[in-house]
């Protein structure tokens, strides 16, 4: 992830980067002024020192204080300071950065000072207890200019939320404001909801929730009765022992209210508190929904009051729903799609919860009936119904779970109803029957061709259907057809659609062609990708990309060699073939990516693995044919096997280590990989090496004499999807030698043995390779990067230590962590510094290993310090190597920092003061040399 001499660049980097900002504060134009105003948002999230950014924000407080600065310039440093709310807490003085702002307060520009006060409420997370900025802001509630007052409440809200003892004091003079009558209605609907920060304590809370429940009937108008019902929604979430007052609340508005939109708002709010806390529901507050919604004056009243009760029986309040289905079943056959989609799955999900409604087989057919009947009738030509579609289709999904009648008539409802939807509705209703699929005991033969027949009369439909499809595919390529059916449809069935999906007229043909072969790379179809890899090769005219694409397909290729079908005799040199064929496709991703990047190092691996299994076979050919061979011979060759396969076991546990980013499908099956190696050396060691008997069926274990990395258990492969065919291979394979171990290791080392091993590696090599889905993209991106103090020295020169003294080592890091769906997040990170004695200076003494150093420090706004004071004994040249290694929020470590080393001489102080004498005058005449040459 980081070199040493990246990292020691940091530091200067950010010096750098802070001058060239100081510089353009300083400027007297105020275009380059703003430009570095500007600046620094990025300059804090590249470089969150705290020394640089607690600088940074100083000197921007210097700039907001000037006399001379426009408003111009404040209005942009409130807005660096509203984008630095994750340094606010490196600042080094916050008394030093309040006192110059302070400075804008007593201007006579209200609008300085109304900027000032929203500077205060940008860091109130860091000056909240600060008695000075509670009295600004206090006086600007009470100024005569309107933009300074809207600034004082916006600096109330936001130390509200941080300060017990400020919102406590403001508490009254919010409540004698917003009963005032001369107080006009917009200035009250922005104090109303400042209450609702103000639940630091029991006591605040009850006092603010008197003050809005009294505000509700003085003051009638809709924004205000909707502002201070949301605020004490928020209030009751907060605190949540004023949940069942407030819901009582809400009801009794959206029961006896005139305005619809009142009604309306109020069952919002029900809503809220029922996905917020369900549990606090009792019977009475369901059944109070339910007349809601069966008086309803208007659907959409009705629809979200059936949203309220969909969310609570889908939680431990459908307890209390068993009436339920009696009180709104007959809105079943209303016609409007959704309020009939939302009755149906919240009769399901009381069904599922309720253990009469899952034993009762009558009662879950009856449902599927009535929820097919409700796809029958549905008007789901407006999107506006795609709610009522998405509920209908989760109700079939659970009702198919528990039924197979069900889930059999679901699947040829859903087969049938194929041609009444198209766009995005009609991939919800193929993912819905690639899940139906899965839980029915049906023929995936069956769903393919539908779907093949659908698509080859509605090519326009291709985008929609292709991962569906392509799902399908999977499940059937799991050998339920025959092979003259696979074969059939990859020779006719398979190309013609894919011809359709190079025939659309469309921009994203090539993407979802590309979409379809990668998701069948990464469930190990290469029959599928392969084609398709080699049809985008050869069109696309980027280099970069053509080199990725020749390499997946020559990935494809290789796997193709080793059929399942091929004679044991063929398999030699098709393993051998399709080595170094992934040989060659590591060397054309090594041209489209970083040399450390995965793809590289995972084809990499899985050479090797190709390598280990060739030698395997030789090994067990050779023991076969020359039984008479001296056995040292023959030990000698499985010894080697079973090297090759520990450090690959030791290169895959490396690489899994390192991938702190990647997905945990992708992690799973490196782990099994490494898992498969392992079970190789134990099976090998103890069937023809140590031949100690096999451990027994709970683990499976290194031989007693080997010193391998720890081995796989039953239980480690078990965690993995149960569906996985590498998994399942392996714990085959375990019971088989298992099995066969008493009677061959009785037996002299030869042909038995040998073919017991050689079907071993052939129903290992039977499992298609899979490239994970990592292997192509990563959703998450995290890098680190270090700054050391002393810095570290040039190539070739050495940090000098006096004798008898320490060494104050301080590591300072940067974790940049970004992505649109987090596997894991760094919570923390282990330093770790391992000392070595170079050369010692002193015979007395020789050079050797120093017990390391190692800290764990936690990562706080993307940065971390780690301080070492180490102990140099001895007078010599040390090397101190120091990595990093990442913590997520599980506890679990990740190799995935960078490392550095760091030279350091030893000795006496004259002996130091020499060397330094020697260096300069060795300058000094490199110098005199360079001149005179010049003359």
């Amino acid at each position: 992830m980081g070199e040493a001499a990246v990292t020691n660049d940091i530091r200067q980097e950010a010096n750098s980067a802070l001058m060239e900002v100081d510089k353009g504060l300083r400027s007297s134009a105020v275009g380059e002024q703003c430009e570095a105003i500007v600046k620094c948002p990025v300059f804090m999230d590249k470089f969150p020192f705290p020394v640089m950014t607690s600088t940074a924000l100083l000197k921007l407080a210097d700039v907001f204080s000037a006399q001379a600065t426009a408003n111009l310039l404040r209005l942009h440093i409130l807005k660096v300071f509203q984008l630095a709310y994750k340094h606010l807490g490196k600042v080094s003085s916050p008394e030093e950065l309040v006192r110059r702002l302070s400075l804008v307060t007593h201007s006579n520009d209200p609008v300085a000072r109304a900027l000032a006060l929203r500077v205060f409420g940008s860091i109130a997370s860091i000056v909240a207890e600060r008695k000075n900025v509670h009295h600004s802001i206090h006086h600007g509630l009470d100024s005569h200019h309107q933009v300074e007052v809207e600034a004082a409440i916006f600096a109330t809200s936001c130390l509200a939320r941080h300060s017990a003892t400020f919102a406590a004091g403001v508490c009254e003079k919010i409540s004698s404001t917003v009963q005032g009558q001369a107080v006009p209605v917009e200035m009250k609907l922005r104090l109303v909801p400042i209450l609702s920060e103000m639940h630091h304590n029991l006591a605040t809370a009850n006092q603010v929730r008197e003050l809005c429940v009294k505000l509700l009937p003085t003051y009638p108008a809709f924004s205000l009765v909707t502002s201070t019902l949301h605020t004490l929604t928020t209030l009751a979430m907060a605190t949540k022992i004023h949940i069942p007052d407030q819901v009582w609340l809400l009801l009794s508005y959206a029961r006896s209210d005139a305005r619809g939109r009142v009604r309306l708002f109020a069952l919002k709010e029900l809503e809220s508190l029922a996905a917020a806390s369900p549990h606090m529901w009792s019977c009475d507050m369901v059944q109070a929904v339910e007349e809601c919604v069966v008086e309803a004056v208007s659907e959409r009243e009705r629809q979200t009051g059936l949203r309220t009760l969909l969310r609570l029986s889908r939680s431990l309040a459908v307890q209390h729903m068993t009436s339920l289905p009696d009180a709104i079943g007959s809105l079943q056959y209303s016609t409007h799609t959704n309020t009939a989609a939302l009755v149906l799955v919240t009769i399901t999900n009381i069904a599922m919860a309720t253990a009469n409604g899952v034993s009762s087989s009558s009662h879950v057919t009856e449902l599927t009936d009535q929820v097919i009947e409700a796809l029958l009738v549905g008007d789901f030509s407006s999107e506006a119904n795609s709610l009522g579609l998405s509920c209908l289709l989760c109700a079939l999904m659970k009702l198919s779970s528990v039924s197979g009648s069900a889930s059999k008539t679901a699947l040829d409802t859903l087969l049938s109803f194929l041609p009444q939807f198209s766009g995005r509705q009609l991939k919800m209703v193929c993912d819905c029957l690639v899940l139906v699929g899965a839980t029915a005991k049906t023929s995936w033969s069956e769903v393919a061709s539908s779907l093949t027949h659908y698509l080859t009369h509605h090519p326009d439909q291709l985008p929609h259907l292709l991962l569906p499809f392509s799902a399908v595919l999977q499940e059937v390529h799991r050998g339920e057809w025959s092979s003259p059916q696979r074969q059939s449809f990859h020779s006719s069935v398979l190309p013609s659609l894919l011809e359709q999906v190079w025939a659309l007229h469309s921009p994203h043909a090539l993407w979802l062609a590309y979409r379809l072969a990668r998701r069948a790379s990464a469930k190990g179809y290469h029959e599928l990708a392969g084609p398709v890899y080699h049809r985008l090769s050869q069109s696309v005219t980027v280099a970069r990309f053509r080199h990725w694409l020749s390499a997946l397909h020559l990935f494809s290729s290789s796997q193709l060699l080793l059929s399942p079908s091929s004679p044991s005799s063929h398999l030699i040199p098709a393993l051998g073939n399709a080595a170094a064929v992934v040989s060659k496709a590591a060397m054309f991703v090594k041209a489209s990516c970083p040399p450390s990047s995965f793809p590289l190092r995972y084809l990499t691996s899985l050479s090797s693995l190709m390598r280990a299994h060739h030698q395997l076979l030789t090994s067990c050919v050779s023991a076969s044919l020359l039984p008479s061979s001296p056995s040292s011979s023959v030990s000698q060759k499985f010894q080697f096997c079973v090297s090759r396969f520990t450090s690959l076991a030791e290169e895959l546990s490396g690489l899994h280590s390192s991938l702190f980013d990647a997905d945990s499908y992708s992690l799973s099956h490196i782990s099994l990989l490494r898992q498969s190696c392992l079970l190789m050396v134990n099976i090998i060691s103890s069937l023809v090496l140590s031949r100690k008997s096999l451990v027994n069926p709970g683990k499976v274990g290194t031989p007693v004499s080997s010193s391998a990395a720890a081995a796989p258990t039953v239980s480690q492969l078990s965690h993995f999807s149960s569906g996985e065919v590498l998994a399942q291979t392996c714990r085959a394979l375990l019971d088989h030698t298992q099995s066969l171990a008493p009677s061959l290791q009785s037996q002299p080392v030869g042909e038995e043995h040998a073919r017991v091993l050689s079907e071993c590696s052939q129903k290992l090599l039977q499992v298609p390779l899979k490239l994970p889905p990592y292997f192509f993209t990563s959703s998450q991106n995290t890098t680190v990067q270090l700054a050391f103090s002393p810095p570290l020295p040039p190539p070739g020169q050495a940090v000098q230590v006096p004798l008898h003294s320490h060494l104050s080592l301080k590591v300072e890091g940067v974790v940049q962590h970004s992505g649109k769906k987090v596997h894991r997040t760094p919570t923390a990170v282990c330093v770790r510094v391992k000392i070595t004695l170079d050369k010692s200076f002193s015979s007395e003494h020789k050079g050797g290993e120093l017990p390391s150093l190692e800290r764990v420090e936690p990562v706080a706004n993307d940065y971390f310090l780690a301080p070492f004071l180490i102990t140099l004994p001895h007078s010599g040249s040390y090397s101190l190597h120091t990595s990093a290694s990442l913590l997520d929020q599980e506890g679990v470590e990740w190799a995935a920092g960078p490392q550095a080393k760091m030279s350091v001489v030893v000795d006496s102080e004259q002996n130091l003061k020499g060397q330094e004498r020697q260096g300069d005058k060795g300058s000094e005449l490199a110098g005199s040399s360079r001149s005179s040459s010049h003359s």
